[in-house]
């Protein structure tokens, strides 16, 4: 005879998006302005051609990226942290560490006709196997440019919604997701992930 464990203590708030208005328009300005020019370099992802290890692929992804500017106070990392740990006490639940050095966030920039990120989750190998809550963080409004939104897999939210200027997007690193292809202007955000231990 099989003996089944009892039903686990489920979490209807898994397969949440938390979207909220978090930085003012002159705090966005503020990370744009800090941004090199010089420093953009061509996405890449990881998984495709071994474990750990991160290529570009354009059919996969198109977009250019640079490391995210931190000041002496911490902005913007620390008031993106603060609000991702009161989402997840109001949702997710998870068990969080925080960002890490070998998996920091990124400044993406999709300024070309075509740029996207296709289909994926964000949990991988390596640097990636221990992402719990990735997000974005919109830095441009979305009257600024056409495509290039970000769409979740079964769920539904309004473009309204998320492409507002200083407008924070969390959600489970293993949800499938994407960003569409760009066909007009430019949509800069910030990417990142906040890392914890293992799923058990």
């Amino acid at each position: 005879m099989i003996v089944l464990p009892s039903a686990p203590l489920r979490n209807s708030n898994t397969a949440s998006v938390y979207v909220n208005q978090v930085f003012s328009e002159t705090e966005c300005d503020k990370i744009l302005d800090a941004l090199d020019e010089q420093k953009w370099e061509e996405a890449m992802i990881g998984g495709v051609a071994g474990k750990g290890k991160f290529t570009i692929e354009k059919d996969y992804r198109s977009n250019f990226q640079q490391t995210v500017p931190v000041d002496e106070l911490g902005f913007p990392l620390n008031r993106i942290a603060e609000e991702i740990s009161v989402a997840n006490s109001q949702l997710w639940r998870f068990d969080l560490g925080g960002f890490v050095k070998d998996d920091m966030p990124w400044v993406m920039n999709y300024c070309r006709t075509g740029d996207h990120n296709d289909w994926h989750v964000d949990l991988g190998q390596a640097a990636t196997a221990s992402r719990k809550l990735g997000f974005s963080l919109q830095l441009t409004e979305g009257t600024e440019y056409d495509g290039g939104d970000l769409g979740f897999h079964r769920i539904e939210k309004s473009r309204k919604d998320l492409t507002g200027k200083g407008t924070l997007i969390v959600f489970p690193s293993f949800w499938l997701h994407r960003v569409a292809p760009m066909t007009k202007g430019a949509r800069k955000v910030v990417v990142g992930w906040v890392h914890g231990p293992s799923f058990r």
